[in-house]
């Protein structure tokens, strides 16, 4: 099977609570990855909740929460035609702040070509992320 991998770290002067509010706010993501145009979720911030993530151009993506660790990360995988992308967000305690860490696992036929548009703009949303939380 075709595999595609992907990692973006960025260190800042926030803190893992504030970092994390972000993340649990679903219908906060806009605020900091600019490819979102709205996401909803049906049910708590846990495991096993659905929603919806509307990226421009592209329509509504449907997602579930495959694990949730409060205060160090989640998982959210998408499947779409062809492949199945898994996403991991992770925040780390530094002495001078966080390092937030997000990641994607793209398995399938399709994994090499949504790879590099997946995650194009990976870097700017966790800058923008972190930035938000400092």
């Amino acid at each position: 099977m075709t595999k595609f991998e992907y990692e973006h770290s960025v260190e800042g002067p926030a803190s893992v609570e504030t970092v994390w509010a972000l993340w649990s706010d679903v219908s906060r993501w806009t605020e900091w990855d600019e490819s979102l145009e709205s996401v909803t979720l049906t049910g708590p911030f846990a495991e096993g909740s659905s929603g919806t993530m509307t990226i421009e151009g592209q329509g509504a993506i449907p997602f579930t929460l495959t694990s949730v660790d409060p205060g160090i990360g989640f998982v959210d995988e998408t499947s779409v035609p062809g492949a199945l992308l898994r996403f991991s967000h992770r925040v780390e305690q530094l002495s001078d702040g966080v390092r937030v860490t997000h990641s994607v696992v793209i398995e399938g036929p399709e994994a090499q070509t949504l790879g590099p548009l997946v995650t194009a703009d990976f870097p700017d949303a966790v800058e923008a992320l972190v930035k938000l939380a400092s």
